[in-house]
This record gives C-alpha cells, structure tokens and sequence, in this order.
C-alpha cells in the first residue's frame, strides 16, 4: 500500500474516531467532561540535575535513584506529603526528578491543599507541580433520540 494511501486511510480513522458514535443503534455524541482534581494528590517535577544529565549508562541509572530517594525525602520531610510514586524512566532520560505524592490532610482541607500546592510551586528545587486530575470521556445520547 503507498504511502499516500496509508495517510488518507489514517486521516479517513481519525475524523471517524471524532465524529458521532452510533452505540447499539442509537445516535449519540461524544462530550468531553472538564478535568477534576483528585484531592490531596499533586504531580511534582523537580529541576534538572546537571551532575546526573552529564552521566550515562549504569552511572546514570544509579545516579537517578539516588536522587529520587534523596528528593523523595525532601518532599517528605519539607511538605509532609508521601511519596506514592516515582517516574524513573521520565528522571533517567530528562535527569528531572518526576513524583506523584499524596497528603490526606490535603484530601481533608481544601485550603491547606491550596496552601500546600502554593508552597510546593514556590520551593526553589521545583520545577513544577500540579494537582493530579481525572479526565474522562464518554457518550452521552443526543436530545431526542428514542430507543427501539
């Protein structure tokens, strides 16, 4: 099959995957619905590490995980969060420490939750932090449609 042929079948998939879906003979469109935020759950990058961005192969590997660990405490002990995650093969290749933390006293106060995504978005380490959100599609049947 040339390649032109692939593109436009790929291009034909597409507009069919965004158009309007027909579920069990029934027409109905497809809605988006805004992210929610997860309570109490943050998403943190940390600042790139020169010393570990300069390594590679086995020293690098090891190199990140020291600094996960070493940065994993830091948010412990600095925010009072927990470390649920780590995204170490996001760390080894941009030598950026990547986390997904919890804090129930967040999940509880949703003030103490804009407080402590304030004070984490300001700490000179971080790169950058979010809150951790759900975003979610599905099919909602179109005004008017009757069943069989």
């Amino acid at each position: 099959m040339g390649k032109s042929i692939q593109a436009a079948l790929l291009l034909f998939l597409i507009v069919a995957a965004l158009g309007t879906c027909t579920i069990a003979g029934a027409s109905s469109e497809v809605t988006k619905d805004e992210p929610t935020a997860i309570p109490g759950e943050f998403l943190v990058l940390f600042k790139a590490r020169e010393s570990v961005a300069a390594l590679a192969g086995r020293d690098r590997t090891v190199a990140v995980a020291m600094m996960l660990e070493m940065q994993g405490e830091y948010l412990a002990a600095k925010f009072g969060v927990i470390v649920q995650n780590t995204f170490s093969a996001i760390s080894e290749s941009s030598g950026k420490g990547m986390f997904f933390v919890r804090s129930e006293k967040a999940a509880d106060d949703p003030e103490f939750g804009k407080k402590l995504l304030e004070e984490m978005r300001s700490d000179p380490f971080i790169e950058g932090v979010s809150p951790n959100e759900v975003k979610k599609m599905i099919s909602k049947p179109s005004a008017g449609v009757v069943k069989p």
